[in-house]
């Protein structure tokens, strides 16, 4: 679904009018909410990214990865998970090797801002984001309103605590003994 395609839905949902003007008035405020619901989608799922990084002496710099990290997973250099830990300096990572790393990370989606900006969630967790927006929106209403917005949260927090967050790699599972 698209930015539009989800404003329009919400808007459906909601009983309002979803022509040109209509979704116009809205479209701030919904899309704000269209993202907040994917930044919760991708934390709950542990949305992961890998690229392969260069590094500096063994020092891997966060601001070279093309999405804003949020949490490193695994850190891979000659074919093999290496042990890393971060320097007291924010953005700074010392690796064992002064040569590229591949660097598996959670990451933030980027913002849904136009009209045919497409969310990077798989297509079966669009309908979960119109949800959230129906949701928010009628928090903000009057007390008979507010009710319904109890009722599309609850449909959102239940469908999202049935999902699958833990589809990863088998070593992502790996108890690793630091000390």
């Amino acid at each position: 679904m698209t930015l539009n395609d989800i404003i329009v839905s919400a808007l459906a949902q909601l009983d309002r009018g979803h022509d040109a003007e209509t979704v116009a008035i809205y479209r701030s405020r919904l899309t704000q909410y269209a993202n907040e619901a994917q930044k919760d989608l991708a934390e709950t799922l542990g949305f992961t990214r890998t690229e392969e990084v260069p590094t500096e002496d063994g020092i891997l710099y966060l601001y070279t990865l093309e999405r804003r990290c949020t949490r490193i997973e695994r850190i891979c250099q000659r074919g093999k998970s290496v042990p890393f830990r971060a320097e007291p300096k924010p953005g700074l990572i010392m690796l064992p090797y002064a040569e590229n790393a591949v660097v598996t990370y959670r990451f933030v989606p980027n913002d849904l801002v136009n009209d045919n900006d497409v969310s990077e969630l798989d297509d079966y967790l669009h309908p979960l984001i119109v949800s959230y927006v129906v949701g928010r929106e009628r928090m903000g209403g009057d007390v008979a309103t507010q009710d319904g917005a109890n009722i599309y949260l609850s449909m959102y927090n239940a469908a999202k605590a049935k999902l699958r967050g833990y589809l990863k790699s088998d070593d992502a599972f790996r108890i690793v003994n630091r000390w």
